[in-house]
Protein backbone atom coordinates (compact mmCIF):
# COMPACT_ATOMS: atom_id res chain seq x y z
CA UNK A 1 0.00 0.00 0.00
CA UNK A 2 1.34 3.10 -1.01
CA UNK A 3 2.61 5.70 2.11
CA UNK A 4 1.02 9.20 2.20
CA UNK A 5 3.78 11.07 0.86
CA UNK A 6 4.31 8.49 -2.26
CA UNK A 7 1.01 9.05 -2.86
CA UNK A 8 1.42 12.88 -2.35
CA UNK A 9 4.47 12.59 -5.02
CA UNK A 10 2.26 11.21 -7.79
CA UNK A 11 0.35 14.23 -8.19
CA UNK A 12 2.62 16.96 -9.65
CA UNK A 13 3.39 15.13 -12.32
CA UNK A 14 -0.36 13.94 -12.87
CA UNK A 15 -1.46 17.60 -12.92
CA UNK A 16 1.27 18.47 -15.33
CA UNK A 17 -0.16 15.33 -17.30
CA UNK A 18 -3.17 17.20 -17.60
CA UNK A 19 -2.76 20.38 -18.39
CA UNK A 20 -0.55 22.00 -15.51
CA UNK A 21 2.62 24.34 -16.47
CA UNK A 22 3.51 23.93 -13.02
CA UNK A 23 2.49 21.98 -10.18
CA UNK A 24 4.12 21.48 -6.57
CA UNK A 25 2.92 19.57 -3.14
CA UNK A 26 3.81 22.73 -0.39
CA UNK A 27 3.77 22.55 3.34
CA UNK A 28 0.44 24.67 3.96
CA UNK A 29 2.47 26.95 6.24
CA UNK A 30 3.42 28.72 2.77
CA UNK A 31 0.25 29.61 2.55
CA UNK A 32 -0.46 33.48 3.43
CA UNK A 33 -3.34 34.30 4.82
CA UNK A 34 -4.06 38.15 5.04
CA UNK A 35 -7.03 40.16 5.53
CA UNK A 36 -6.53 42.74 2.85
CA UNK A 37 -6.89 40.65 0.21
CA UNK A 38 -10.87 40.98 1.36
CA UNK A 39 -10.39 44.38 1.39
CA UNK A 40 -9.77 44.64 -1.94
CA UNK A 41 -12.87 42.64 -2.83
CA UNK A 42 -14.16 46.84 -1.63
CA UNK A 43 -11.53 48.79 -2.92
CA UNK A 44 -12.32 49.51 -5.32
CA UNK A 45 -15.77 47.47 -4.86
CA UNK A 46 -16.01 44.38 -7.32
CA UNK A 47 -18.76 43.37 -9.07
CA UNK A 48 -19.13 40.20 -7.40
CA UNK A 49 -19.29 40.67 -4.09
CA UNK A 50 -22.39 40.07 -2.60
CA UNK A 51 -23.57 38.91 -5.91
CA UNK A 52 -21.91 35.93 -6.27
CA UNK A 53 -22.66 32.58 -4.62
CA UNK A 54 -18.59 32.32 -4.01
CA UNK A 55 -17.80 35.23 -3.92
CA UNK A 56 -17.46 37.36 -0.08
CA UNK A 57 -19.71 37.63 1.94
CA UNK A 58 -21.56 34.32 1.32
CA UNK A 59 -17.97 32.43 2.02
CA UNK A 60 -16.17 31.48 4.87
CA UNK A 61 -15.21 33.92 7.02
CA UNK A 62 -11.52 34.80 7.20
CA UNK A 63 -10.56 33.72 10.65
CA UNK A 64 -12.44 30.24 10.58
CA UNK A 65 -10.61 29.59 7.16
CA UNK A 66 -7.38 30.27 9.36
CA UNK A 67 -8.50 28.12 11.46
CA UNK A 68 -9.26 25.19 9.24
CA UNK A 69 -6.69 25.69 7.42
CA UNK A 70 -4.53 24.67 10.22
CA UNK A 71 -5.91 20.82 10.03
CA UNK A 72 -4.04 20.64 6.59
CA UNK A 73 -0.50 19.57 6.62
CA UNK A 74 -0.14 19.99 2.49
CA UNK A 75 -1.09 21.22 -0.73
CA UNK A 76 -1.28 21.01 -3.85
CA UNK A 77 -0.10 24.47 -5.84
CA UNK A 78 -1.25 24.48 -9.71
CA UNK A 79 -0.24 27.04 -12.33
CA UNK A 80 -1.64 26.74 -16.05
CA UNK A 81 0.25 29.48 -17.75
CA UNK A 82 -1.28 31.67 -20.94
CA UNK A 83 -0.20 32.47 -24.10
CA UNK A 84 0.19 36.33 -23.05
CA UNK A 85 1.76 38.72 -20.67
CA UNK A 86 0.18 40.92 -17.89
CA UNK A 87 1.35 44.09 -19.15
CA UNK A 88 -0.72 47.45 -18.55
CA UNK A 89 -1.14 48.44 -22.03
CA UNK A 90 -4.07 51.29 -21.10
CA UNK A 91 -3.06 54.73 -19.70
CA UNK A 92 -6.10 55.23 -18.36
CA UNK A 93 -6.94 55.10 -14.99
CA UNK A 94 -9.11 51.57 -13.68
CA UNK A 95 -12.81 51.91 -13.94
CA UNK A 96 -16.37 50.13 -13.94
CA UNK A 97 -16.14 50.24 -18.05
CA UNK A 98 -12.58 48.46 -18.13
CA UNK A 99 -13.65 46.12 -15.48
CA UNK A 100 -16.32 44.86 -17.99
CA UNK A 101 -13.87 44.78 -20.49
CA UNK A 102 -11.24 42.91 -18.60
CA UNK A 103 -14.44 40.37 -18.06
CA UNK A 104 -15.10 40.00 -21.37
CA UNK A 105 -11.74 39.14 -23.04
CA UNK A 106 -12.28 35.45 -23.94
CA UNK A 107 -8.58 34.86 -23.65
CA UNK A 108 -8.60 35.20 -19.73
CA UNK A 109 -11.62 33.04 -19.54
CA UNK A 110 -10.45 30.42 -21.59
CA UNK A 111 -7.20 29.90 -18.88
CA UNK A 112 -9.86 30.37 -16.09
CA UNK A 113 -11.96 28.04 -17.06
CA UNK A 114 -9.23 25.32 -17.73
CA UNK A 115 -7.85 26.10 -14.42
CA UNK A 116 -11.14 25.34 -12.98
CA UNK A 117 -11.23 22.22 -14.80
CA UNK A 118 -7.98 21.02 -13.59
CA UNK A 119 -8.66 22.07 -10.08
CA UNK A 120 -11.55 19.97 -9.79
CA UNK A 121 -9.40 17.05 -11.69
CA UNK A 122 -6.92 17.02 -9.09
CA UNK A 123 -9.25 17.04 -6.06
CA UNK A 124 -11.20 14.12 -7.24
CA UNK A 125 -7.56 12.53 -7.95
CA UNK A 126 -6.30 13.49 -4.27
CA UNK A 127 -9.56 12.31 -2.94
CA UNK A 128 -9.39 8.64 -5.15
CA UNK A 129 -5.65 8.59 -3.48
CA UNK A 130 -6.70 8.78 0.21
CA UNK A 131 -7.06 11.70 0.60
CA UNK A 132 -10.54 12.19 1.77
CA UNK A 133 -10.15 15.80 3.17
CA UNK A 134 -8.84 17.13 0.02
CA UNK A 135 -10.77 20.69 -0.61
CA UNK A 136 -9.69 22.94 -4.23
CA UNK A 137 -9.80 26.46 -4.28
CA UNK A 138 -9.84 28.10 -7.77
CA UNK A 139 -7.70 31.22 -8.85
CA UNK A 140 -10.65 33.59 -9.76
CA UNK A 141 -14.56 34.06 -9.45
CA UNK A 142 -16.42 30.56 -10.27
CA UNK A 143 -16.64 30.37 -13.64
CA UNK A 144 -18.98 27.53 -14.46
CA UNK A 145 -21.82 29.92 -15.45
CA UNK A 146 -22.03 32.77 -17.40
CA UNK A 147 -23.94 34.43 -14.78
CA UNK A 148 -24.30 33.51 -11.21
CA UNK A 149 -27.86 33.19 -9.44
CA UNK A 150 -26.67 35.07 -6.93
CA UNK A 151 -27.37 36.58 -3.19
CA UNK A 152 -31.06 37.17 -2.71
CA UNK A 153 -32.53 35.04 -5.63
CA UNK A 154 -33.38 32.48 -3.02
CA UNK A 155 -31.98 29.97 -6.62
CA UNK A 156 -29.73 27.36 -5.68
CA UNK A 157 -26.43 27.19 -7.46
CA UNK A 158 -26.53 25.22 -10.47
CA UNK A 159 -23.34 23.45 -9.76
CA UNK A 160 -23.40 22.92 -6.62
CA UNK A 161 -20.96 19.73 -6.94
CA UNK A 162 -18.31 21.16 -9.08
CA UNK A 163 -18.15 25.24 -7.85
CA UNK A 164 -15.66 26.20 -5.67
CA UNK A 165 -14.37 29.77 -4.06
CA UNK A 166 -11.27 31.59 -5.04
CA UNK A 167 -7.95 31.23 -3.02
CA UNK A 168 -8.63 35.06 -2.66
CA UNK A 169 -11.96 34.93 -1.69
CA UNK A 170 -10.71 32.83 1.69
CA UNK A 171 -8.30 35.76 2.07
CA UNK A 172 -5.35 34.17 0.62
CA UNK A 173 -2.08 36.42 -0.47
CA UNK A 174 -1.43 34.34 -3.87
CA UNK A 175 0.99 36.71 -5.15
CA UNK A 176 3.09 36.00 -1.46
CA UNK A 177 2.06 32.18 -1.52
CA UNK A 178 3.61 31.39 -4.91
CA UNK A 179 6.65 33.67 -4.11
CA UNK A 180 7.29 31.37 -0.91
CA UNK A 181 6.59 28.02 -2.66
CA UNK A 182 9.34 28.98 -5.39
CA UNK A 183 6.69 29.48 -8.08
CA UNK A 184 6.46 33.53 -8.30
CA UNK A 185 3.71 35.35 -10.58
CA UNK A 186 3.90 38.76 -11.16
CA UNK A 187 1.54 41.55 -11.97
CA UNK A 188 1.67 44.22 -15.01
CA UNK A 189 4.75 43.24 -16.77
CA UNK A 190 5.80 41.43 -20.04
CA UNK A 191 5.94 37.35 -18.40
CA UNK A 192 3.36 35.36 -19.37
CA UNK A 193 0.11 35.06 -16.68
CA UNK A 194 0.42 32.09 -14.57
CA UNK A 195 -3.46 31.38 -13.25
CA UNK A 196 -2.81 29.42 -10.14
CA UNK A 197 -5.05 27.20 -8.18
CA UNK A 198 -5.07 24.98 -4.75
CA UNK A 199 -6.07 21.66 -3.59
CA UNK A 200 -5.86 21.55 0.31
CA UNK A 201 -4.45 17.97 1.52
CA UNK A 202 -4.89 16.19 4.68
Amino acid sequence: MPTDARRRRELPSEAKRRGASRAKVVPTSVIVVDPRVRLKCSIPLCDNLGRHLLCPPNVMPIDQFRETLKAFKNALLLQIESDYDSSDKSNLHLDAEMCADLHEVTEARRFEKKLTQLVEEMEALAFKKGFYFATGLGGCECVLCDTCVGQGSKNPCRHPFRARPSMQALGIDVIKTCKRAGMPVKLSSSQKVRWTGLVLLD
